[in-house]
């Protein structure tokens, strides 16, 4: 009897799965064009969109596996298809790709309610417990969702000038003081950038959301920033196996990986923030922060119910959002380090508005456009993937007819980088963000997404990444290092530990001068420069390196 090895028995049942896998394709291809065609003569349904032909087992994996940001297929495919909504299969899994400004905004906005569930990846389930509807991120819409997003909105979205504006305001300066304070202190060495900044960005969040906050050097905080850090590169990482989950074995390391900064993360929260706050609670309590909000609804059984455990993951949630800034404000180091003409402007800036103050405080952001213009050109160039989507029901976009749990990727990246809509849109111009002097953002700029599943804390990353750059650009000059690269990655936030070393050059207050802004101001139709506006402004600040 012929005795067949593992490894060939093995490749056999492959082959023999796959040609089982092309003919089931095949057979319910046929099916599906056999129904359309039914139904376009009838005219009772709209059409499918356009699309490749997917491979069996991989889809359409292997046409963006061509390219360094997958974003940049979906414009390829609009051209070959003559279509902005474009059908693709990915592994198994059906998607959708929409591109055009109209096409997206009929996503979020007008049939939002229809788009709001979010990929089903093993791996979601796998950083949440199993669930990953304990996120706040990936879960789908549920009343859950909606009062948890309800119970932040106070807290993201502090309206100006309100108490707790004025707390957020406080602690941001706080924070900016110390990092202020260090920088001074290795002015003109090389500063390993991204382990401070991401420290300064959890002490505000922690000490915002949860009234705790810690020192630099205390190792169990730093710890948990470096989880943090390490679980938001993770999920911001594409792999083939959220497609093709049969290849989800060939992570199980990686998994286990996640898995045990997760559960050193909780155990941080609930030994260092959380405290006995849980375990002292007997009545209501005022809701001075987050952490008395979630302890409050959980306590007294507050409709939708929502364990403790649902309460922890939601303040990590929001706790790791810090995450998202600093990695953010560590690529805006890296756009500035080689662009010392863009440091000049925004320092001219920050100096005619006078501020006595190490820092600079959210009250300014009215007085420095250019400064905030410098956040927004960063955040464009970088052109990081909104969520994707997923259908929650048979609905239609753009006239082509969408079935149930599709998967929705919006090419945000071709909204940030289209010459049809930016002049210049490779290069990194601040300008291009000014009108008459003042911060203007086109309707087509949508970096936070849109709608009931839009980014909760875009107003965080817009307070925080200001006064940290302004405060910075105060202080110091940002100057690149022999032999380091300043090549910014696009199309995904995250970046490793080890990223853009700088140099700081503390700047010294001689003399007063007069300066000249001069301004680029931003076209209606291409974002490019028109004209010049040239404003003098007087300043007791000069911008010469000790």
């Amino acid at each position: 009897m012929l005795s067949l090895s593992l490894t060939t028995s093995f490749l056999i049942a492959v082959i023999f799965l796959t040609l089982l896998f092309i003919l089931i394709d095949h057979l319910r291809s046929k099916k599906s064009n056999k129904c359309l065609e039914i139904v376009d003569t009838e005219g009772s349904l709209l059409p499918e969109p356009p699309g490749p032909k997917p491979w069996p087992i991989l889809g359409s994996l292997h046409i963006l596996g061509r390219y360094d940001v997958p974003y940049k297929a979906f414009a390829d495919l609009v051209k070959v298809y003559d279509s902005q909504v474009i059908k693709l299969k990915m592994g198994s899994v059906p998607c959708v790709v929409v591109n055009g400004l109209e096409n997206i905004k009929e996503v979020l906005f007008v049939k939002g309610p229809q788009f709001d569930s979010r990929p089903n990846f093993t791996r979601y389930h796998l950083l949440f417990c199993g669930n990953k509807e304990n996120s706040l991120a990936f879960c789908n819409w549920s009343e859950l969702q909606k009062t948890r997003r309800e119970m932040l909105r106070a807290h993201t979205f502090p309206r100006s000038f309100t108490t707790r504006y004025n707390q957020l305001n406080d602690i941001i300066g706080g924070e900016m003081e110390i990092m202020m304070d260090r920088l001074t202190s290795l002015s003109g060495a090389s500063v390993h950038s991204k382990p401070l900044v991401l420290h300064t960005c959890a002490n505000v969040f922690v000490k915002y959301f949860c009234s705790r906050s810690f020192s630099f050097e205390y190792k169990p905080f730093r710890k948990m920033v470096e989880n943090f850090d390490k679980v938001f590169f993770e999920v911001n990482q594409g792999y083939a196996a959220d497609f093709m989950p049969f290849l989800m074995p060939l992570h199980q390391r990686n998994m286990a990986r996640m898995a045990n900064w997760s559960h050193e993360i909780r155990d941080f929260v609930d030994e260092n923030i959380i405290g006995d706050r849980l375990r002292n609670w007997k009545t209501v309590i005022p809701e001075e922060d987050y952490v008395d909000c979630l302890i409050n609804h959980v306590k007294t059984n507050s409709e939708p119910s929502m364990t403790w455990d649902m309460a922890m993951f939601a303040l990590e949630d929001i706790i790791g959002g810090h995450s998202a800034v600093g990695n953010l404000l560590v690529k805006i180091l890296g756009f500035l380090a080689t662009r010392p003409h863009v440091q000049q402007t925004a320092q001219r800036e920050i100096d005619s508005v006078g501020i006595a103050d190490k820092y600079v405080g959210l009250e300014n952001r009215g007085f420095m456009p250019y400064t905030e213009a410098i956040i927004l050109e960063a955040i464009r160039l970088i052109a990081s993937p909104i969520v994707p989507h997923v259908s929650n029901q048979e609905s239609s976009i753009a006239g082509y007819r969408i079935e149930k749990d599709t998967f929705i990727f919006l090419n945000n990246y071709e909204l940030n980088m289209s010459e049809e809509l930016w002049t210049s849109p490779k290069e990194f111009m601040p300008e291009r963000f000014l009108r008459d002097g003042r911060l203007h953002k086109p309707e087509h700029f949508l970096p936070f997404g849109g709608g009931r599943r839009s980014c909760m804390g875009y107003k965080m990353v817009q307070y925080i990444s200001f006064a940290t750059i302004a405060s910075l650009l105060k202080n110091f000059t940002i100057l690149p290092i022999d032999k380091e690269s300043y090549k910014v990655p696009i199309g995904n936030l995250a970046l490793p530990e080890e990223t853009f070393n700088v140099r700081l050059a503390q700047t010294q207050k001689p003399k007063s001068l007069t300066w000249d802004l001069d301004y680029g101001i931003d076209d209606e139709k291409n974002g490019g420069l028109t004209t010049k506006a040239s404003e003098e402004v007087q300043t007791s600040v000069s911008r010469e390196l000790y």
